[in-house]
């Protein structure tokens, strides 16, 4: 009975435009990253054939430092969100630390008043280095 109910759920696609708008929650980053929650948005703006644009806002708890990058994707089977951020819009520098440019695999659900992006990301340094990976936890209210 659970497989048949997992199942279900796997198939249902969503229209483009339920991931225009402006998403809040968090990101998590494995053990041995500066932090290991980060608040994290994203302002998604749906464009032609399955595509996606959006700048991504960062920062860390109780800290002044953040960073927006601009970013780029893709929506895949009408609720697989795939993104590549592109550039630093604007960020704080850190003397020991540097910002993750990430990219990620979302996928689209919806709990009673809210819609959900939920998944996986990694990333590199501007310099090249590998980031410590971690999830994205994001949601967004439904239009009454």
């Amino acid at each position: 009975m659970t497989l048949l109910l997992c199942g279900r759920a796997a198939a249902q696609e969503f229209p483009d435009s339920l991931f225009e708008g402006f998403w809040v929650g968090e990101l998590t980053q494995d053990p041995g990253g500066m932090a290991e929650r980060y608040p994290f948005r994203m302002r998604i703006r749906v464009l032609q054939n399955h595509r996606v644009e959006g700048r991504t806002y960062a920062n860390i708890y109780d800290d002044p430092n953040f960073v927006n990058f601009d970013f780029t994707g893709h929506i895949s089977k009408g609720k697989l969100l795939t993104f590549q951020e592109t550039k630093m819009v604007e960020g704080t520098k850190m003397k020991d630390y540097e910002w993750c440019i990430k990219g990620g695999q979302l996928m689209l659900s919806v709990e009673k008043d809210r819609y959900l992006l939920r998944g996986f990301w990694q990333g590199v340094t501007e310099q090249g280095y590998t980031c410590i990976p971690g999830k994205i936890f994001l949601e967004k209210k439904r239009a009454p």
